[in-house]
């Protein structure tokens, strides 16, 4: 009777794994395939745009210099944040992002001498492929949310996986056996279920995050919790004052006195002001000594009195953990280079189950068709 139960619970499982894959397979492919190559983005734009990051050796220019330099050459523009050197992205120059009418610009400043080294638009090929992998290139229709929902899919495929694959504790050596002198079929499912069995923790991490980006607001919110701890949103605004704005110098000085240890990596400048709203804080990110990701220390401080209005830090501040954790364990910075390239190869993988998943599903479909010409014939 158990058995029976078993083996119905069994095939229900594989048609919900099968009818899944079909269903997004070819996107998640897509996904992670454009995830491995975002993993390495900085270094991969380094080698083909290495004029971007020529850094001049000297002392370098001040914030406020560079910050001037890029207004002065984009003076419509309204710049959204600034990487410091020590940013990743930024690869020892810095980074300015910003808009201009409706194009996103990132604009690579040589730290030694003040001049824009070259311009990055929405054309870039980098810029393509994270708009595909974060709203499959659809801007206007809820494309983040699809990415979501395509996040949630892949990570209920791969939990019926994890039940397909699981031989039992007595027997979990075999999950990862691959078979000699075996029938291709034979062959290419025991591949399929190595290289499953390795990957899922990684699997069901990359997709759940991924799928959080889109819903973590509300699936927080059925439980009563934020996904995201802000202080009040009426603290950080900025005061304006006769004396007017503090040059930048001062407040990143001011920034990196809250955390002594702490390395800058970047800041993100206010939004432009609207009529009737209170302009608001400058945002720094600042990375301590142990940070998973890149800027996990947040402060916020008035341009025009330097007075510190807002911090939130992971050390102190309880209720961090989820949003310190979250990118990090998605992209897979929280271990340096060597997690990054275990989350580039493991970017590889829904490739390689597709593949296998289908040579299996085409060997069935042709092996049973043979079976009815041979019932027929007879």
């Amino acid at each position: 009777m158990k058995e029976g139960i078993y083996i119905t619970t069994r095939r229900i499982i594989s048609k919900i794994h099968l009818w899944l894959s079909m269903l997004a397979g070819v996107f998640i492919v897509l996904i992670g395939l454009t995830g491995s190559l975002l993993v390495f983005e900085p270094e991969i734009n380094s080698m083909l745009h290495p004029n971007l990051y020529k850094v001049t050796e000297g002392e370098k220019v001040t914030y406020q210099q560079a910050l001037q330099g890029v207004s002065e050459a984009h003076p419509k523009g309204q710049i959204d944040r600034v990487y410091t050197p020590n940013e990743p992205n930024a690869r020892g120059v810095y980074l300015f992002r910003l808009k201009e009418g409706k194009e996103q610009l990132n604009i690579f400043v040589d730290p030694g001498t003040g001049y824009i080294n070259g311009t990055l638009g929405d054309k870039g090929l980098f810029k393509l492929i994270t708009e595909f992998h974060e709203k499959l290139l659809l801007k206007d229709f809820n494309g983040e949310k699809i990415i979501g929902m395509i996040g949630f899919i892949f990570f209920f495929i791969t939990l019926s996986g994890l039940y397909l694959w699981w031989p039992g504790i007595k027997k979990w050596a075999r999950g990862f056996i691959l078979r000699r002198n075996a029938n291709p079929y034979v062959r290419q499912y025991d591949l399929h279920k190595v290289i499953g069995g390795v990957s899922i923790p990684f699997l069901l991490v990359v997709s759940l995050t991924g799928a959080l980006f889109a819903y973590d607001d509300m699936i927080f919110g059925w439980f009563g919790a934020e996904a995201k701890v802000m202080p009040p949103e009426e603290q950080l605004i900025s005061k304006a004052l006769p004396s007017g704005k503090l040059p930048l110098d001062e407040l990143f000085s001011r920034a990196e006195k809250e955390v002594p240890q702490g390395t800058l990596m970047q800041v993100r400048m206010p939004k432009k002001v609207e009529r009737g709203n209170p302009e608001g804080a400058v945002e720094f990110r600042i990375s301590n000594s142990f940070d998973p990701g890149n800027g996990n220390v947040k402060v916020w401080i008035d341009q025009y009195s330097g007075k510190v209005v807002g911090k939130l830090d992971p050390h102190v501040n309880s209720g961090l953990m989820y949003q310190t954790w979250h990118l990090p364990l998605h992209t897979g910075s929280f271990g340096g280079l060597f997690t990054k390239i275990l989350y580039a190869i493991g970017g590889l993988t829904p490739s390689i189950l597709m593949f296998t998943g289908v040579y299996m599903w085409w060997y069935k479909k042709k092996n049973k068709r043979k079976q009815k010409i041979d019932k027929a014939v007879v």
